[in-house]
């Protein structure tokens, strides 16, 4: 009894924090279209990315696309990073 009620404890507990990440990534997704705008917009390095699973956020923050970044975008992608995956 003990343990089912330790593993439902857990379970409880996970769910939290997935709900926790998962708002966390929708935050930074939003600062990140507003921040780095110029990078995704058609005739930027990412324009031709597609959205969803990170790949727009991804090709920002390669090297020779982050040099080119302001420094708010810079910031969100530093934030992006910062997540737990």
């Amino acid at each position: 009894m003990k343990i089912l009620s330790l593993l439902i404890s857990l379970m409880l507990f996970s769910a939290t924090a997935f709900a926790a990440d998962e708002a966390a990534d929708l935050a930074n997704r939003a600062q990140f279209e507003k921040e780095c705008a110029a990078m995704i917009a058609p005739g930027g390095p990412c324009a031709d990315v597609k959205t969803g699973g990170g790949g727009r956020r991804g090709c920002v923050a390669k090297p020779e696309n982050l040099e080119k970044a302001t420094p708010a975008c810079k910031k969100v992608i530093e934030d992006w990073k910062a997540l737990p995956k």
